[in-house]
């Protein structure tokens, strides 16, 4: 009796080594594809959160320097004996300015004035040290010593003085300078006409300063993006006249 012969490919239960491979290879291609894709999406939200950082730490710098600097003024009001008004600052210079100011004082008028609510304030960029990224900071006298006794960090990574200004030219040199002031003041010649100066050789007259403006760099890493944060303010002093 013929038994006949089974074809043992007919009732195959698995793969081959060939088939095997393939799928070896295309699952590899696949999980690449999704690893870089999740590596690009880390990248963009950590780029994407560095820039928001930068410039949420630039505006609220801005907004509380415009805010005590708008509240700057003199320590006494003129007089028939002393008609002559006294300025609004009492140091003005590229990386630092001092006032008097009643800015979050409590005796403060209500449109932020008041003698009696006068503090003295300092706006200062620490260039110290030898990191190109540099603080800026805030302090005042709170008890009205004559010394500062509070102080706060405004801002950090702040670069201007590695960052050239081409618009930086007068009164000292017409092809800009290689640093970018934080304050540049608005200041009264005697012909009425408002020029700018960052008064680098301190020889400005307190007195005819009528506005400041305020500049901002900050960069974390100036060697790779995001690009530095670059935010700019002018504030006009009270009762000042820029015409």
């Amino acid at each position: 009796m013929l038994i006949p012969r089974r074809d043992g490919r007919s009732g195959q239960a698995g793969i081959t080594l060939i088939e095997l491979l393939v799928s070896m290879i295309i699952l590899g291609i696949v999980t690449t594809m999704l690893i870089a894709g999740w590596i690009n999406l880390q990248r963009a939200s950590a780029f994407a959160v560095s820039t928001n950082n930068a410039r949420a730490a630039a505006r609220d710098a801005m907004s509380r320097i415009s805010s005590e600097l708008r509240g700057a003024q003199p320590t006494s009001l003129p007089t028939t004996d002393t008609p002559t008004p006294q300025p609004p600052l009492t140091a003005a210079g590229k990386w630092q300015v001092t006032f008097y100011s009643s800015f979050n004082s409590a005796d403060a008028n209500g449109d932020g004035s008041g003698l009696t609510a006068l503090r003295l304030t300092q706006l200062e960029l620490d260039t110290g040290g030898s990191a190109a990224q540099k603080t800026l900071y805030w302090r005042k006298d709170t008890d009205n010593d004559g010394a500062f006794d509070r102080s706060m960090v405004l801002a950090t990574n702040v670069v201007n003085t590695i960052v050239a200004d081409d618009t930086n030219t007068l009164p000292y040199v017409l092809g800009g300078t290689s640093y970018t002031p934080v304050f540049r003041y608005a200041y009264r010649e005697t012909d009425g006409s408002v020029q700018w100066t960052d008064n680098r050789d301190s020889s400005l007259v307190l007195a005819s300063i009528v506005g400041v403006r305020v500049r901002l760099i900050i960069d974390k890493n100036m060697a790779r993006l995001p690009n530095p944060v670059d935010i700019t303010t002018t504030i006009r002093f009270r009762n000042a006249s820029s015409d």
